[in-house]
């Protein structure tokens, strides 16, 4: 079905583009001969007429507007205005107005089914659409950070067949997200974010589906920050040695919260707040670019950034996670991860942590 529609919007542009090139040119031969003929035959009866007025009554009289600063006197200029304006130059200004409506038409059309070529940057794109709530909650979960809120946002999926919802920042691209050509329509090559969604819960070819993804769009755009949704750590290897892609085991952190909030309830309800951007509180991190100027242990940091009310929960070297900090001192590359009502920068808290010092 999609390569049938395919076919049959070039096949539609192809004749739209011929339309438009034999209407563009017999509005300019009407505009052009009517102006002509109005210098050549009203001039000699009007000396300051310029040959920039006689295209100003082509283009006014050719829109039917007509101000009446200039009309046709001469018996040829009257002729000339009948021919290429009344005969000729009506029918192509109309046929134009009418290809320009059928153009913001199909732009339209193309748009919500998503066959449109976009030309967006530093967006995030979301691949795979399992169903309208989980992706619609993606969408308003990004966007509700107030640094992301008019970030845009592409949605790539072979199916739907049309967007089933409407959002100020996100466009759709409609085609497989195995092939090069529907990313190159959703403009992969300045994105900056990608999510993966699985293809559904009970899918058992789910995780081969999301690494296939991570490997087309990783070859398309070396730079692409990925986070993949995994159904089973087993699959892990199926993502080889992909570099700069997350991913995140949704059914296992599901499941691990649903025991956590049995053996000790209230975890739940704190790791709503922390993990979503719409409630006060989130859990956020930044990278050590440069360490700080008078050297702290982390123990002396996480105390320090209290004061901020920034609560350090875990700092991630390399692959090791650290939640108990003891004589560990900040280095460069460093990940911390903390709580807090907004996102800072390391720079911001670097400074913070040297004033504080001092």
């Amino acid at each position: 079905m999609y390569l049938f529609l395919k076919i049959l919007v070039q096949r539609a542009r192809r004749r739209r583009n011929l339309a438009i090139v034999l209407v563009l040119t017999a509005l300019a031969v009407s505009i052009l001969g009517n102006a002509l003929t109005f210098f050549y035959f009203e001039g000699p009866a009007r000396p300051d007429l310029t040959a920039w007025d006689s295209i100003w009554y082509s283009i006014i009289s050719i829109t039917t507007i007509g101000y009446g600063d200039f009309s046709a006197t001469t018996l040829g200029g009257r002729i000339g205005t009948i021919v290429f304006i009344t005969v000729f130059g009506l029918v192509s200004f109309t046929s134009a107005l009418g290809l320009l409506v059928d153009w913001i038409v199909e732009f339209r059309v193309m748009e919500r089914i998503g066959m449109l070529k976009l030309e967006a940057k530093n967006h995030l794109l979301i691949i795979h659409f399992p169903n309208v709530d989980r992706v619609r909650q993606v969408v308003e979960e990004f966007v509700s950070d107030p640094i992301h809120k008019k970030d845009d946002i592409v949605i790539v999926a072979a199916h739907p067949e049309s967007l089933p919802f409407s959002h100020k920042n996100v466009s759709f691209v409609r085609g497989s997200p195995l092939e090069p050509e529907t990313y190159h329509r959703a403009a992969v090559g300045t994105a900056n974010k990608a999510i993966i969604l699985g293809t559904g819960y009970d899918d058992p070819n789910s995780d081969s589906a999301v690494a296939s993804v991570a490997h087309v769009i990783r070859h398309l755009n070396p730079q692409l920050s990925i986070v993949a949704e995994v159904l089973s750590p087993k699959h892990e290897l199926l993502f080889g040695d992909l570099q700069n892609i997350s991913l995140v085991y949704t059914l296992q952190m599901a499941i691990n919260l649903l025991i956590q909030e049995t053996q000790d309830p209230g975890v739940n309800l704190l790791t709503q707040v922390m993990t979503s951007n719409r409630l006060d509180g989130t859990l956020a991190s930044t990278r050590i670019s440069q360490p700080p100027v008078v050297p702290l242990s982390y123990a002396n940091v996480a105390k320090r950034l209290l004061d901020d009310d920034i609560n350090l929960v875990g700092v991630i070297r390399g692959q090791e996670v650290h939640l108990k900090f003891g004589d560990l001192y900040p280095a460069t590359d460093d990940l911390l991860v903390y709580i807090g009502t907004r996102r800072l920068e390391w720079s911001t808290l670097r400074e913070s942590l040297s004033l504080r010092h001092d």
